[in-house]
């Protein structure tokens, strides 16, 4: 009885060895963080922007653009109340990419203010 016990707890433990190990690379649940790579993320994938809106294409979609492109946003009304935004101010946008049949953009669920340094336009 105590072979066939010992021999469990020996077959159990190199059985959960293989579980221990992780993946540490890249993988689809990564955060776009740049424009370019938002443009070609995979459907939901959560998004951090940093850059400008610069542009109103009607309705809830706005065009914004980083250092490494643009891409086209779509903003409710709701988050934009009472803030001021133009072109030269600096933000930080979060939300997941939304490519169905109307066409890919980035759902904002989050608008942040990036401080001007010294009172200076941001762009």
């Amino acid at each position: 009885m105590l072979k066939k016990l010992s021999f469990a707890l020996i077959v159990g433990g190199c059985l959960s060895l293989p579980a221990m190990a992780a993946y540490t690379g890249p993988s689809s649940g990564s955060t776009a963080t740049e424009a370019n790579t938002a443009t070609i993320a995979p459907d939901n994938t959560p998004v951090e922007l940093s850059g400008f809106i610069i542009q109103h294409l009607g309705d809830d979609n706005y065009l914004f653009e980083d250092e490494t492109g643009q891409v086209q946003i779509e903003i409710d009304d709701d988050l934009l109340q009472g803030l001021d935004i133009d072109s030269t101010t600096q933000v930080t946008l979060v939300g997941e990419v939304d490519d169905d049949l109307g066409g890919r953009e980035i759902e904002i669920e989050t608008i942040t203010l990036v401080p001007a340094v010294n009172g200076a336009t941001n762009h």
